[in-house]
C-alpha cells in the first residue's frame, strides 16, 4: 500500500506485516472492506436521503388566490353580468323595494376566473365566496360555481354550500369543493402521451399541450373536462329589495410540482416559453387566429 494510505489503513498493514506467520490477513482485510464499504454505504444513504427530501419539498404546489368584484362604476371586471332587476349604482347592485306581496329573481354571474398556473391546472380545488350584501326586504340567495378548461366550454352548475349563518344576505359565505376523478381525464391522457412522443420542447407544459389538442380536434373540450382551467360563480334568489355591494371569490388548488427537464434550456435560465409563470390562460378560440 502506498504511504499515502490514512491512519487506520497503515495501522492495519503493520498488523498484517508484524503478524505474518500465524496471522490471519484475510479477516483484517475483510474487516478493513466492510469498514470502508460501511462508510461509502452511510455517505450514500445521507446524499439519498437529502435528495429525497428535496423532492419531497416540492412533491406539491399550492395556490390560493381571492378575485374581489367591486360593484361600482369603472370598477367592474370584464364578463361580470347581473339580471335585469338590479341597477348599477355609487353603493353597488341596487334593487328598489318593493311591495310585500311581491318579489323579483336576482342573479349575478362572475367572470371566467383562473384557476391554476398556466403550465399545470389543478384536477381539484376549494371555492368560496364571500357576499358583501344589505337586505332592503325579504331576499334569498343560492350561490353555485362550474369550471372549463378552454373559457368557451362548461361544465354543469355544482351548489356552494352556506359555511355560516347569513344575516339577511349580509355577510353570507359559502363553500364547494371539486375534484375530477381519473376516469374523466382518461381522453386527455392519451393525447398527452401522443403529444409527448412529437418532442415538444417542455413535457410538462399542459398549455402547449392544449394548443395542439385544439389545433388537431378544435371541439375536444366540448365534451371533455379533465382539469379545472377556469371558474365562475353565479347567485340566484329573490328579493323585495337589495344592495349588493361585492363578492370575494378565493380558489384553493394542489398540483404535483414534479417536472420533467426543458430541453431547451437549463433550469437557472428558466422554462422557454415567456408566459409559463402566468395563471391559466388558455382560451380555444384564440387558437388558428
Amino acid at each position: 500500500m502506498p504511504n499515502s494510505l490514512p491512519g487506520f489503513l497503515q495501522s492495519a498493514r503493520s498488523t498484517m506485516q508484524m503478524n505474518r506467520r500465524g496471522a490471519r490477513p484475510l479477516i483484517v482485510s475483510f474487516g478493513i472492506s466492510n469498514m470502508c464499504m460501511g462508510y461509502k454505504i452511510k455517505f450514500i444513504l445521507l446524499l439519498s436521503s437529502l435528495f429525497l427530501s428535496a423532492i419531497a419539498v416540492r412533491a406539491q404546489l399550492s395556490s390560493s388566490e381571492t378575485t374581489k368584484i367591486q360593484f361600482a362604476p369603472t370598477r367592474i371586471p370584464d364578463g361580470v353580468t347581473w339580471s335585469s332587476s338590479v341597477s348599477l349604482t355609487d353603493v353597488g347592485l341596487f334593487s328598489e323595494q318593493l311591495p310585500r306581496n311581491i318579489s323579483a329573481e336576482v342573479w349575478v354571474q362572475s367572470q371566467p376566473i383562473s384557476a391554476g398556473m398556466s403550465w399545470r391546472p389543478p384536477t381539484s380545488a376549494t371555492i368560496r365566496l364571500d357576499v358583501e350584501a344589505g337586505a332592503e326586504d325579504f331576499t334569498y340567495l343560492h350561490a353555485y360555481f362550474r369550471y372549463s378548461c378552454d373559457r368557451v366550454h362548461w361544465s354543469t352548475w355544482y351548489n356552494l354550500s352556506p359555511v355560516k349563518a347569513p344575516n339577511g344576505i349580509a355577510g353570507s359565505a359559502y363553500e364547494g369543493s371539486l375534484s375530477i376523478p381519473r376516469m374523466a381525464r382518461e381522453a386527455y391522457d392519451a393525447k398527452m402521451q401522443k403529444w409527448r412522443k412529437t418532442n415538444p420542447t417542455w413535457s410538462s407544459d399542459e398549455h402547449e399541450l392544449c394548443v395542439w389538442i385544439a389545433r388537431q380536434d378544435r371541439d375536444f373540450f366540448s365534451h371533455e373536462f379533465p382539469f379545472i382551467g377556469y371558474v365562475q360563480v353565479r347567485i340566484e334568489g329573490e328579493t323585495r329589495g337589495l344592495r349588493l355591494e361585492s363578492m370575494a371569490i378565493r380558489v384553493s388548488s394542489t398540483v404535483s410540482g414534479l417536472t420533467s427537464l426543458n430541453r431547451s434550456t437549463s433550469l437557472s435560465k428558466g422554462r422557454s416559453r415567456p408566459t409559463t409563470g402566468e395563471k391559466w390562460f388558455f382560451d380555444v378560440k384564440e387558437i388558428g387566429r
